[in-house]
């Protein structure tokens, strides 16, 4: 080895690892955020709830009334997305960011960063109720939310939480004043750029499906990534295969991605037959009925 490339490993690779340490050791062991409130929800509103938890954490008021009128378009709407959340909250002045592949490492540096995390997960295992939770306190095995079903403080050790957020491919949003967006964009690193996390979700999801234990859900963050990156027909053979692995279909309910990826395909036949289902069990979802009117009639 050359003696000068030696000097400069001893000198750098020392300074390397006291950043990293130090880094590590800037982030506490534990940390619970206050201010974040709760409310218990009326049926199907734990998406206005996390509005009205996120807005009064940052010192707008809304009641739970008031967010459930302007997210939902009557009481037959029983869904109410991630970007519709986000929607709002940018209404009501926050800036906002929806990423995937979210990890326990980042929850923390963002709660640590005094910002409460919205994630969405399963209600509890082998329930397929789409949930939101909004993250405001963690330890060195633990996250806590406030759960608008299930409490103030739910307190999840890191395997529970992780597999809960696996049903949706780690999907989180984080709600901030304008004036904070530059800590936002360090905490998040290249995933603030949206593409790159895709980019990233499709990489970890290949490699998931890669293995003989893959899930559906797994099959369906490769489905939703590849479509997101604009490779519709890749995107629709992932989604069929975690509909052959078994998608509940409320799945279909909350993400509408395998439906949009056969209507580009030209296999609407396939988007009207999940509908059909659906709308006679729960008429009046907008997306699926969006859905039904892009596959066209074949």
């Amino acid at each position: 080895m050359n003696r000068a490339l030696s000097l400069t490993a001893l000198l750098v690779i020392p300074a390397l690892a006291a950043c990293t340490s130090q880094a590590q050791a800037a982030l506490p062991a534990r940390l619970s955020l206050s201010g974040v409130g709760y409310e218990a929800q009326g049926f199907n509103n734990c998406g206005p709830v996390t509005a009205k938890v996120i807005l009064g954490y940052h010192g707008t008021v809304v009641t739970q009334a008031q967010a459930a009128k302007a997210l939902k378009d009557d009481s037959r709407d029983v869904e109410v997305s991630t970007q519709e959340l986000a929607a709002y909250l940018e209404e009501k002045g926050l800036k906002t960011q929806i990423r995937y592949a979210g990890t326990p490492a980042l929850l923390r540096s963002l709660i640590a960063a005094k910002l409460p995390v919205v994630v969405q997960q399963r209600l509890k295992v082998n329930d397929n109720t789409s949930h939101f939770r909004t993250v405001y306190a963690y330890t060195a095995d633990s996250f806590t939310a406030s759960d608008s079903l299930l409490g103030p403080k739910l307190t999840l050790n890191t395997g529970r939480f992780t597999e809960l957020w696996d049903y949706y491919n780690g999907e989180y949003l984080v709600a901030y004043p304008a004036a904070r967006e530059a800590d936002v964009k360090a905490i998040l690193g290249r995933d603030w750029d949206e593409r790159a996390n895709w980019t990233r979700l499709r990489d970890e999801m290949t490699a998931r499906t890669g293995k003989g234990t893959a899930t559906a859900f797994d099959w369906w963050g490769l489905g939703q990534a590849r479509l997101a990156l604009g490779d519709n027909e890749s995107a629709a053979q992932a989604f069929d295969r975690a509909v052959d692995i078994g998608v509940p279909l409320q799945y279909h309910w909350y993400r509408q991605g395998a439906l949009l990826a056969w209507n580009r395909t030209g296999q609407g036949a396939k988007t009207r037959a999940i509908a059909e289902r659906i709308l006679s069990r729960q008429p009046g979802i907008k997306e699926i009925e969006a859905a039904v009117r892009g596959a066209g009639a074949e």
